[in-house]
């Protein structure tokens, strides 16, 4: 086994924040802070919200024609005054890669594809998408947010050899058209 390390990882985010107000920002900074702590939101009590709207923004003083002939990634802004906030860290991520392992990056990456719909898990299929060294990442630790890591090990694992006829629909079966009406 082959272990690696990857620095010069850096991790960016911008958060828009003109439509929160103040009170949200604590809340979203309470959810964050109790995540980050191993918290249960649901044990939390952290249940989505009903709130007044913000007071719209002022009127919007800029022209049709001074709006099309801004220059190119320079329009006027619309609407409330921008409000973000940019954070930069540098991460460090460790990889084990196996030469001896029976599986391949493919069911990595199919095992990665169905936890992908949480956006954080994106970036780690990001990274095993991209060129590794030889072998099969038998563990992986990798930022996903500025405090969470990833961690995907694989221990005891076992490749078992089924007989393909276990897999063979029997003769004699018979589908029942009325079984999925909707399909």
């Amino acid at each position: 086994m082959h272990f690696y390390s990857v620095n010069g990882l850096v991790l960016e985010s911008r958060k828009r924040r003109e439509h929160l107000s103040e009170e949200d920002i604590l809340r979203n900074k309470a959810i964050m802070e109790s995540l980050s702590k191993g918290g249960n939101l649901i044990e939390q009590n952290f249940e989505p919200a009903r709130r007044q709207s913000l007071t719209p923004p002022s009127p919007n003083t800029i022209s049709w024609e001074e709006y099309i002939t801004a220059d190119n990634g320079k329009a006027p802004h619309l609407g409330r005054e921008l409000v973000c906030k940019e954070s930069k860290k540098n991460f460090k991520a460790t990889i084990a890669m196996s030469q001896d392992f029976p599986l391949g990056i493919e069911s990595l990456l199919n095992v990665l594809e169905v936890i992908a719909p949480f956006k954080h898990f994106n970036k780690l299929r990001e990274f095993v998408q991209m060129k590794l060294p030889p072998g099969f990442p038998v563990k992986l630790d990798i930022p996903v947010f500025p405090t969470i890591t990833a961690t995907v090990t694989f221990q005891e694992f076992r490749y078992d050899e089924f007989d393909d006829s276990i897999f063979t629909i029997p003769v004699d079966y018979k589908e029942d058209p009325s079984r999925f009406p909707d399909l």
